[in-house]
């Protein structure tokens, strides 16, 4: 094995292409800060007045959280960007913020594209040209930089979709609590499953995060089980009341897309045996 090509003893990180990889990451940074801005200076006014002219309810909160979405992005850029200089540097701290770097600009750039395609403002979503990169640039990273199993890199996906996804369901919680305030009594549900939601996402971020990174794979463990049973108990709720109670008619809501997600980290997380096939006998 060539000294390109080693695996480094303390991390097990690949340390082939790190030039290249650096080079992406640049690109990567500038870009993801670069579109950040772009696309709240060209498409936030077009998508406001677009759900406003349509009395779409999310417009009273999506000027608050495409902008938040936004600062999110520049973060993930920066990140990208000091993972940059740590590639060409040959730095032990540079795949973790790769991780972390990759993580925050996919949760990002994923949820303003619904706005901006409910709106009709701009299909297909613009904040798509960050998200797919990114997800490519996942799948690279953890495989052939951190030389982790298909299985595991396929459980990190689907817990960063239950991490985007329950706080997709806070935000649409957040959105029909305001326009129903200061009726309490249809805006109770929301009150209620709204910060649950949110704290459930935080909890799966945390878990997808130390998927990777943390060595205490059992407390990784633990903060997931705890993120899939606090989705699970406030998104089917929000889910049946949104779809049979909130409406004459019952109706589909996409609600219960971030549950169901949940509910298949949760089975995954449930089983030791499973838990255990998907780190490796070494973890």
């Amino acid at each position: 094995m060539t000294e390109e090509t080693k695996l480094t003893e303390e991390t097990n990180i690949s340390t082939k292409n790190d030039g290249l990889m650096g080079f992406i990451s640049l690109i990567f940074g500038v870009g993801g800060i670069f579109l950040s801005y772009y696309f709240i200076f060209r498409y936030l006014g077009d998508i406001l007045a677009a759900e406003t002219d349509a009395a779409q309810e999310c417009a009273a909160t999506a000027p608050f959280f495409i902008p938040a979405f936004a600062c999110i992005g520049i973060i993930g850029g920066i990140l990208w960007l000091v993972a940059g200089v740590g590639y060409f540097q040959k730095m032990k701290w540079t795949y973790p913020v790769s991780v972390i770097a990759v993580i925050i600009s996919l949760f990002a750039s994923f949820w303003p594209n619904i706005p901006a395609m409910e709106s009709k403002a701009a299909i297909p979503g613009p904040w798509f040209l960050i998200f797919f990169p990114n997800l490519l640039m996942y799948f690279y990273l953890v495989r052939s930089k951190g030389k982790v199993s298909r299985s595991k890199a396929w459980l990190g996906l689907l817990i960063g979709m239950a991490f985007i996804l329950e706080f997709i369901n806070g935000i649409a919680a957040t959105t029909r609590m305001v326009n129903r305030l200061p009726d309490y009594g249809e805006a109770s549900m929301y009150m209620l499953t709204m910060p649950t939601n949110m704290i459930a996402s935080l909890l799966f971020g945390i878990t997808v995060v130390g998927l990777f990174l943390s060595k205490r794979k059992d407390l990784v463990r633990t903060v997931g089980l705890g993120a899939a049973f606090l989705a699970i108990f406030s998104g089917f709720p929000l889910a049946f009341y949104s779809m049979f109670f909130a409406n004459l008619d019952a109706t589909f809501s996409m609600f219960i897309m971030g549950p169901v997600v949940s509910l298949l980290v949760g089975i995954v997380l449930l089983f030791p045996k499973m838990w255990n096939k998907i780190m490796g006998n070494n973890e």
